[in-house]
């Protein structure tokens, strides 16, 4: 069973009013229902206050909805520092941010990149290891990637 675009809509909508963005949506099965979990952020990180009013608006909506054919628990939460990349503007967005990259195929004969992400023109990006001396400008076609994230920094 999938979300109903209308409900993901209407989440995207209180989200965006409260000036947080969305970051992802995912319902699944999960024992005996489902698990619809929402994944927000904004500018500087989450709060507690932030997740909590988001649970409550977006409870309350679906509540009014009534969409849902079996049980479900809604789970708001942060993506948290090693946020996963879900669209091309994550890309835009975190260039200059340290990232992981697995790929289909392999890149100059590796199929994990870390490095900084130091450009993306829709097509292909470009991660560079900083710790190389030579060679240090990895470009991967956006077809070739099977997951991004960002990398935590210390």
């Amino acid at each position: 069973m999938e979300l109903p675009k209308n409900i993901a809509d209407e989440i995207g909508k209180i989200v965006s009013a409260e000036g947080l963005e969305l970051v992802h949506i995912d319902y699944r099965p999960q024992g005996r229902g489902h698990v619809l979990r929402v994944d927000i952020d904004k500018e500087g990180g989450v709060q507690l206050d932030d997740l909590e009013q988001m649970a409550h608006q977006i409870g309350a909506m679906l509540d009014v909805e009534d969409w849902a054919t079996t049980k479900y628990d809604l789970e708001v939460s942060s993506p948290g520092l090693d946020r996963k990349f879900y669209s091309e503007a994550d890309y835009a967005k975190f260039v200059g941010k340290l990232v992981r990259v697995l790929t289909k195929d392999a890149v100059r004969g590796l199929h994990v990149v870390v490095g900084r992400l130091a450009s993306f023109d829709g097509e292909r990006i470009v991660v560079t290891d900083e710790k190389m001396k030579k060679d240090r400008d990895y470009e991967i076609a956006m077809v070739n990637i099977r997951e991004t994230r960002l990398e935590i920094e210390f």
